[in-house]
């Protein structure tokens, strides 16, 4: 069975959150906020969770907040030899609280395409093309 996860896209100015989490840094690459639904939880509540412990600052979203955009099985960032089930959800709320470094994640970044990142290929393949074609950005 393939580990469920989720990944959060924020995106605001035309450019999206995107992370280097400890897991993610040792590929070299930038992912979404996010990571995998624990035993028992639905996809929103591992998505509520997983915001929680990655922006930090007292930054919270609720299920009215984030909404189901794709779905796919694909490779893990962190680590290739593992398929993974990729949920991506838009987030509509604007982070309003500082984005500071913390035990999971290392740098952020508000990334605009072209940049010359190693993003993730849920971000490249899959999530870039849905945005473009649905004017997300």
């Amino acid at each position: 069975m393939n580990q469920k996860v989720v990944g959060i896209a924020f995106v605001e100015n035309g450019k999206l959150l995107i992370v280097k989490s400890h897991k993610s840094s040792k590929t070299n690459s930038w992912t979404f906020i996010g990571g995998g639904v624990e035993e028992g939880e639905t996809l929103i509540e591992a998505a509520i969770r997983e915001v929680s412990e990655e922006i930090h600052n007292d930054f919270k979203i609720k299920g009215e907040n984030l909404h189901q955009i794709l779905s796919f099985k694909e490779h893990a960032a962190s680590d290739p030899n593992k398929i993974i089930e990729m949920n991506v959800f838009l987030c509509n709320k604007k982070i309003d609280v500082p984005l500071t470094t913390n035990e999971e994640i290392l740098h952020y970044h508000w990334y605009k395409i072209g940049e010359d990142y190693n993003i993730s290929s849920s971000i490249k393949d899959h999530f870039i093309p849905y945005a473009i074609k649905n004017k997300i950005i």
